[in-house]
């Protein structure tokens, strides 16, 4: 006998080494500790109506493959091939210091110890003027670090402000990077206010033209559970906002794909976390559904994420569990394949730690998450889980048929004029919006 023909005949299947189960087999193991209960008793209803089973199978992913593979539309499995470019995400640390002082040393601070961008919340520093901008960016070195904008009423005006000081510093465009934070209907839905989103809109061609490869746009739902809204409500608020924004700026001079190259998309990460892995695996598709019907080139339809952990998740009465919300929500961000993460950091007394403890225990959950864990290194480590692919297509579904109502409707504008349609779609408190 050839050395092939043994090698071949001790060759193991290791699946033969397992006994195989059938989800009847599991239901009646489960149901031992169940005295007169069902295994259906065990199930639960999330806030929008999307079914979580006790027990999943192969049974319930009805769909061959539905999430098809990573670096491939629909993007569900993550939008690069081969992961994350660095092997993690971006660590992008909150910057909302009371003054410029204290902004810029705070930013200092987290670029020098591991973040890796900026998120700067220009209502909260107080920046009124390029010098105040200034102050808050001094001794950043613009070329090497993406700079992005919180959403504000009136964010126009500090776009111009960045833009001012990428000249001043005479910053070429290839070397201008991050996002601007273009957003007035999202803005003024979290502040309550009405917004002139017209006239917000109107400065977006030449913010394209003089941003390089800063985007511009971001589509800002991480204030939505804080509304009480329900995860797939946030979806279709989301897709809803961008196509509105796409159809506007589709009456300027700009083309629709380089609209689409300058949207990114902000969402809320909680430490529900397998709702949360579902949402951004969700949210990649639906977005190339719709982006692939505008005739956007497959490299154009992926979706840029940025999740950043819901205040909600952050409760008053122990912050030491936020502390475990934070890190729950970061990995599910992570899982679920977010370009960039923001942890908010939690509270403490002054007397326990202060300003700067809070900061470097936000940002070393991340860091622990990303290069001790190597989260990030796995491609959709979710993938393939029945219950996230079951959670993941329901999101989906119930999502895509709240969107085609607001559209139906009028669009996201027209719904936010109606209190009524706000409760019923949007499913969110009501308050004058538009």
């Amino acid at each position: 006998m050839d050395n092939n023909s043994q090698s071949e005949k001790e060759t193991i299947n290791m699946s033969d080494l397992f006994n195989a189960y059938s989800r009847q087999d599991w239901e009646d193991l489960a149901s031992e500790t169940l005295s007169d209960k069902s295994i259906e008793s065990l199930n639960d209803i999330a806030n929008d109506g999307v079914e979580i089973k006790a027990i999943y199978s192969s049974e319930d992913q009805k769909l061959t493959n539905p999430s098809g593979i990573p670096g491939v539309t629909p993007f569900t499995r993550g939008n690069q091939i081969g992961g994350h470019e660095n092997g993690t995400w971006d660590v992008r640390a909150l910057i909302d210091d009371s003054n410029p002082e204290l902004a810029n040393k705070a930013a200092l601070n987290e670029l020098l110890n591991g973040s890796t961008s900026l998120f700067i919340d220009s209502e909260k520093i107080g920046i009124k003027s390029i010098n105040d901008l200034d102050k808050t960016l001094e001794d950043v070195f613009l070329n090497m670090t993406s700079i992005w904008f919180k959403p504000q009423v009136k964010g126009s005006v500090i776009a111009k402000l960045m833009i001012e000081l990428w000249d001043q510093r005479d910053i070429e465009k290839p070397d201008r990077h991050g996002g601007l934070g273009i957003d007035p209907i999202g803005a003024s839905l979290r502040k309550g206010t009405k917004s002139d989103h017209n006239s917000e809109l109107s400065a977006v061609p030449d913010f394209i033209d003089r941003s390089g490869f800063a985007k511009v746009i971001d589509i800002d739902s991480s204030f939505y559970p804080e509304l009480d809204g329900p995860t797939s409500a946030e979806l279709a608020y989301s897709l809803s906002l961008a196509v509105h924004y796409l159809r506007e700026l589709e009456k300027t001079e700009l083309e629709i794909e380089t609209v689409i190259q300058n949207m990114y998309f902000t969402y809320s990460s909680s430490s529900d976390q397998f709702m949360t892995i579902a949402k951004f695996r969700a949210a990649r598709r639906l977005w190339a559904q719709i982006t692939k019907e505008c005739g956007a080139t497959t490299e154009n339809q992926k979706q840029i994420q940025h999740a950043v952990i819901s205040n909600k998740a952050m409760g008053k009465k122990d912050p030491w569990f936020n502390s475990f919300n934070a890190t729950v929500a970061a990995f599910a961000a992570g899982i679920g394949g977010a370009e960039a993460i923001t942890v908010i950091p939690f509270s403490l007394s002054d007397e326990i730690s202060g300003w700067d403890s809070e900061r470097r225990i936000a940002r070393n959950t991340q860091l622990l998450l990303a290069e001790e864990s190597h989260i990030g290194r796995v491609v959709d480590p979710a993938g393939g889980s029945w219950f996230v692919e079951s959670l993941t297509e329901q999101l989906a579904q119930k999502s895509w048929e709240t969107f085609q109502q607001i559209e139906s409707s009028g669009g996201i504008v027209e719904v936010l004029k109606n209190e009524e349609k706000v409760q019923e779609l949007l499913k969110i408190r009501g308050s004058s919006h538009d």
